[in-house]
């Protein structure tokens, strides 16, 4: 048995799962953002009565949206203050007396679908979320591959798209890392919203934009082919890099399946290798990929490689 954590700002999402992969006990609870004891008292208390159900002790894998400092194993990054700065994993194994792991959700997003999802056939895999912004991770032959500065897949940043955007006829945002010409807050879904907007369309949600796409609305058309082509120039470098055999993509936006194709359909356009079938595709676990992978985390210390 594995247990697993998905915690975010807004909620922590707990999953026991059996060597199968299957899902036995599943809950969520607000996440305690503020007080460290209270967000303690909420991993303690399900992880007590997991093991009362299960009669078992049982490593614990934890999806986090935010980032772990290599050196000290300080929480970084992450919109829960309790926590931010604070050894999650070291804190918490001897809390909880038990090995304990702790990764980015973008990795573990990779992590399920590279082992159980839409890439098990593949050796090297880059798989990608476009959610609120854009994030990724690479696995290679079922292990994470880099990671140094405590970040590994981050394509959303360090971009230069000053060009691509005045040739659309957009104006420069601030992405959250402090520069201008990111990717992030234009290969989202807030990225679509602001395209439409600056276009000259109404502030619509994103799912309202891929709607009217979809009954034909010219000016929505143009708002998803400038998206299109934003994110496609930066994921075919990638590709172009990387060589993956299947990107998976998570995310709110991965749901939409006619967009994820028409994604594909261009990266594959655009890279210098010959790709015959799909190879952007919407995973398998796009909703709940981070739980999913961070009941694998443990399989990693194996040294087969476990699942």
């Amino acid at each position: 048995m594995n247990y697993a954590f998905d915690i975010g700002g807004s909620k922590i999402e707990f999953g026991a799962f059996d060597a199968t992969g299957k899902m036995r006990l599943h809950s969520k609870t607000p996440t305690p953002a503020a007080a460290r004891a209270a967000f303690v008292a909420a991993i303690t208390d399900l992880v007590a009565a997991a093991d009362r159900r299960f009669g078992a002790t049982a490593a614990i894998g934890i999806s986090l949206a935010g980032g772990i400092d290599p050196r000290t194993g300080a929480v970084v990054s992450a919109n829960i203050p309790a926590i931010k700065g604070w050894a999650l994993e070291a804190e918490l194994a001897k809390i909880l007396n038990r090995a304990v792991r702790v990764e980015n959700d973008a990795d573990c997003f990779a992590l399920a679908e590279a082992r159980r999802g839409v890439a098990t056939k593949a050796d090297t895999v880059f798989a990608i979320i476009l959610g609120t912004g854009v994030g990724g991770s690479i696995v290679v032959d079922g292990r994470f591959i880099g990671g140094h500065s405590g970040f590994r897949g981050e394509w959303g940043h360090g971009n230069d798209l000053s060009g691509a955007l005045t040739r659309h006829g957009l104006h420069p945002v601030h992405c959250g890392c402090g520069r201008t010409a990111c990717l992030d807050p234009w290969g989202g879904a807030r990225g679509l919203e602001t395209i439409h907007v600056q276009i000259g369309g109404a502030r619509l949600s994103s799912v309202a934009i891929t709607e009217a796409w979809h009954a034909g609305d010219p000016l929505a058309r143009r708002s998803v082919d400038i998206f299109v082509d934003l994110v496609a120039g930066e994921l075919a470098l990638m590709i172009n890099v990387l060589g993956p055999d299947c990107v998976p993509v998570g995310g709110g936006m991965a749901s939409e399946t006619s967009l994820i194709a028409a994604l594909d359909r261009e990266v594959r356009a655009r890279a210098l290798g010959r790709y015959d079938r799909p190879l952007v595709v919407p995973g398998r676990y796009c909703r709940d990929g981070g739980l999913r992978g961070a009941a694998l985390l443990d399989s990693l210390n194996d040294a087969q490689g476990g699942l």
